[in-house]
């Protein structure tokens, strides 16, 4: 009986270490409403240490079956620590030419996990802040419940 709690033991040990990522940030906001208006924007931060450590980023996206569009487009603005900043255009493909929903989900909702950069390495250490900004043409975009940002090592 002893050597199967040790076996039991020792496999939910490895299957929690198993789910663990090397995730410098894993962030999501909620959308107030679900209608995301141009002004409000998505802020996340990160301090980072190891200049050398490239790293992947994903835009999350958790949106309904009855939003109108098959893509978000977004702002990607990067403000370094010595007071910088760049601004990505991020183009997030939610559905297929033929209508078909890319992400996986539950009834109506769907969760996309998107990656718009590859080992990508942090130019110099401090705090970063990130900001994701929606740059569809309307106003107010209707159906997207959250967004998020995960910038996790690069596996070599």
């Amino acid at each position: 009986m002893m050597r199967k709690l040790i076996f039991i033991g020792t496999i939910a040990v490895a299957l929690l270490n198993s789910c663990k990522t090397d995730a410098l940030l894993n962030e999501t906001r909620e959308v107030p409403n679900s209608q995301w208006v141009y002004e409000n924007t998505a802020l996340f931060s990160a301090d980072v240490v190891d200049t050398l450590q490239p790293y992947n980023y994903f835009i999350q996206v958790r949106h309904s079956g009855d939003y109108a569009y098959r893509n978000l487009i977004l702002y990607f603005k990067t403000y370094y620590p010595n007071n910088t900043y760049i601004v990505d255009t991020v183009d997030c493909p939610l559905a297929e030419p033929n209508g078909k929903w890319i992400g996986t989900g539950i009834g109506d909702l769907l969760d996309n996990r998107i990656m718009f950069k590859i080992n990508q390495r942090f130019p110099i250490a401090g705090s970063y802040n990130f900001e994701l900004q929606h740059a569809m043409r309307p106003d107010t975009i209707h159906e997207i419940y959250d967004v998020g940002l995960l910038i996790e090592s690069a596996k070599n």
